[in-house]
């Protein structure tokens, strides 16, 4: 019987963080939001090339505006006109989903 109720419990919170999880982007869907952002806004000279040691931490719905504010570390590595350069990225990031996608922006 306490197999059964063990059982349960733990399916019960794996749903409940599996639905918490849609509230926020996940580490993949982030990276692509800023990766696009980046991009965009420095136009073809500059292409981001990977992600190091990339973490999404204490994300909280934002006061100022849709969606959710998430603290993110790590480093991006960029191409900037053929030279890679490892640059340290650790800011709060606000992240907001229309039609599937997220999107990435100034908190």
């Amino acid at each position: 019987m306490t197999i059964l109720r063990n059982t349960a419990l733990a399916l019960s919170v794996a749903f409940a963080l599996t639905a918490c999880g849609s509230n926020q982007p996940s580490e993949s869907d982030a990276q692509e939001a800023i990766t696009a952002k980046f991009e965009g806004a420095m136009g073809s000279a500059v292409r981001v090339q990977e992600y190091r040691d990339f973490a999404l931490s204490g994300c909280r719905q934002s006061d100022t505006a849709d969606g959710v504010v998430c603290d993110v570390g790590g480093s991006i590595v960029l191409d900037i006109a053929g030279t890679p350069q490892v640059r340290p990225f650790t800011e709060p990031v606000r992240f907001s989903k229309a039609s599937g996608t997220w999107t990435a922006h100034r908190p």
